[in-house]
């Protein structure tokens, strides 16, 4: 679910950025030494669960495959957008465009979800600059200086019924989808 989530934002990024496309999004962490061309560094830093979008005790259950599934659990990806350009007038354009980009969408609809994200209804998304001083410890712990960032937060559901197996050895296995 998490790839298919990330997957998604860099779509969207890349649709609506000029000068970029799917290949000058950047997963890995957003270290400096990293080569400098326009691009868009997408990392997740963190992952919680949303408490707010839990059942609070109701019996929901849908229909999946013919079997009855427990409702989904819900979780908060976190994402750090930062640009890279040969200048910082470069840097600040393409933050512009995708601040713009991702403030048009609040919310993803069915349509844009790859099929493991789909049948819960839209997903929230939420663009926001977070304090200063926490993304200050943020730049800090992930030992990089603190630069210009959109902070995004995508809800996303996890069924877990449909994506672990349980072997009879009481092992857990991610199921592959």
């Amino acid at each position: 679910m998490i790839p298919a989530a990330t997957q998604t934002l860099a779509e969207i990024l890349a649709g609506g950025i000029s000068l970029l496309s799917t290949e000058q999004i950047d997963f890995s962490h957003p270290s400096v030494a990293q080569e400098v061309n326009p691009r868009l560094n997408l990392y997740c830093y963190s992952i919680r669960e949303n408490v707010c979008k839990q059942p609070s005790g109701c019996q929901h259950s849908s229909q999946h495959r013919g079997s009855t599934l427990a409702p989904p659990r819900w979780f908060d990806l976190l994402f750090l957008v930062s640009a890279w350009d040969f200048t910082s007038l470069g840097e600040q354009r393409l933050l512009s465009e995708a601040l713009i980009l991702l403030l048009n969408h609040h919310s993803l609809g069915e349509e844009m979800l790859p099929p493991t994200l789909r049948g819960h209804g839209e997903l929230s998304i939420t663009v926001s600059a977070i304090h200063p001083i926490d993304a200050a410890a943020l730049w800090s712990a992930l030992s990089v200086p603190l630069r210009p960032a959109l902070y995004v937060t995508l809800t996303i559901p996890f069924n877990l019924r449909s994506d672990i197996l349980i072997h009879n050895n009481g092992e857990m296995w991610l199921k592959k989808n």
